[in-house]
């Protein structure tokens, strides 16, 4: 009886640290194990001007961060540029893992929020060559931690844990060249590394049994951006991107245990295991409509149909769609006098629409942003915030997003502070 009760035990202990795959009820949706934190589309960090321009960042040359989606821009940045990005990050999430999903429920939508350093960049021009090197944060794996607790008369009898976070750090370098001033013509090659950590435990302590579940995996891989950019006379341009499909490479540990009094059961796992990712093109317009306003329009496809992914060891199904995400934005460059001297104050603002890959809940994000800054001939400090809504999924899902970002131009420090800077 106590050989047939272990193994009894030791089943149920299986079935339950892999309740993802045996006891989930409901799909998690866009909130997959390996689903990027906010949106799948999001090929690379967006400066403050791109994120207050509706997203636009295929035909706006506004920071080195051109460097993940179209480095034909870095040969329209100043000689040279030193630039860094801040964010916070606020983005709601309602199935994921185990929550929502069959063992735990919650009376609403979860929320994470977080600071991050999203990219350091600098890039320096010579001739018709410019060379960009950088340092980012291309996605982010964090997901709202949940501690349930059963209390009686102020003592916990039961505590259940789970938390996952992780990040995915790129490291680029990008060449671009310009052709009479009219073509761009940029590449950048983007080497990238992550880690994820993803843990369960449970305990009952009045009878001091404890159970985990420990997942830890290390992401690695490469790929090339391509990028065009061309001038149709002084007021019209086109923007041109493209990734191809590259494969990341993961390799993960599991530790599963089981502790009583009386037992103790370890069990450890290894894997290799590879993500296909999908390629992206994206196509943009970019009009003066005078000195002082701009408008763009972009468009890009993800070839999400053709993505897989394997966990540990097994192929995941992931039942996606391809998807075009659209972007509009505004810009009014304006003027003033201060301290003696002439300063530059852009406004932004902008729309997007971003479908998530998810076939069976067809989730959108419906984005307004919004922007400013100042700056002169030496520098200068813009700031911006999205606002998205998500419909589609039932739990009307919220992301926010407030971007700092501060350029500098070296060369320039020491001239004449009425020279005109470009935005």
């Amino acid at each position: 009886m106590r050989k047939t009760g272990f193994f009894l035990l030791l089943f149920s202990l299986l079935n339950f640290v892999l309740a993802d795959s045996v006891l989930a009820q409901a799909g998690p949706g866009q909130y997959t194990e390996e689903a990027p934190l906010g949106s799948w589309n999001t090929p690379g960090p967006h400066s403050a001007a791109s994120l207050g321009s509706g997203l636009c960042e295929l035909t706006r040359s506004v920071s080195s961060s051109i460097l993940y989606t179209n480095p034909a821009l870095l040969g329209l940045l100043p000689s040279m540029n030193i630039s860094l990005t801040g964010s916070y990050n606020q983005t709601q999430l309602f199935r994921y893992w185990l929550v929502n999903t069959g063992v735990i429920y919650t009376s609403g939508n979860l929320t994470w929020r977080g600071w991050q350093l999203e990219h350091l960049g600098a890039s320096c021009r010579s001739g018709n060559w410019t060379l960009a090197i950088g340092i980012a944060l291309i996605e982010n794996y964090g997901r709202p931690g949940v501690d349930y607790r059963q209390v009686s008369s102020g003592i916990i009898y039961h505590r259940l844990t789970i938390s996952q976070s992780g990040i995915q750090t790129g490291y680029s370098i990008g060449l671009a060249r310009s052709f009479r001033e009219k073509l761009y013509l940029g590449i950048s090659f983007i080497y990238y590394r992550g880690s994820t950590a993803r843990h369960l435990e449970e305990i009952w302590l009045q009878s001091e049994i404890q159970m985990s579940d420990r997942r830890d995996q290390k992401i690695s891989g490469f790929y090339p951006v391509f990028g065009a950019f061309y001038k149709i006379g002084f007021r019209y341009f086109l923007g041109f991107s493209l990734t191809p499909p590259h494969r990341k490479k993961v390799t993960g540990e599991s530790l599963l245990t089981y502790i009583t009094p009386a037992t103790e059961i370890r069990i450890n796992g290894e894997a290799r295991d590879i993500i296909k990712q999908p390629f992206r093109i994206g196509f943009g317009g970019k009009v003066l409509v005078n000195r002082e306003i701009q408008l763009s329009l972009e468009a890009m496809y993800s070839d999400w149909k053709h993505y897989s992914f394997y966990y540990f060891g097994e192929e995941q199904n992931r039942n996606f769609r391809s998807t075009v995400r659209l972007s509009a934005g505004f810009e009014y460059s304006g003027k003033f006098r201060l301290f003696g001297r002439s300063w530059l104050a852009p406004y932004f603002a902008g729309l997007a629409v971003d479908p998530q890959p998810d076939a069976e809940v067809r989730s959108t994000y419906y984005y307004l942003t919004f922007g400013s800054g100042f700056g002169n001939e030496s520098f200068r400090l813009t700031f911006s915030t999205a606002l998205a809504f998500e419909s589609g999924s039932g739990n009307h899902l919220k992301r926010n997003k407030i971007s700092l970002t501060l350029d500098l131009y070296p060369d320039k420090f020491k001239k004449n502070s009425g020279e005109n800077n470009r935005w």
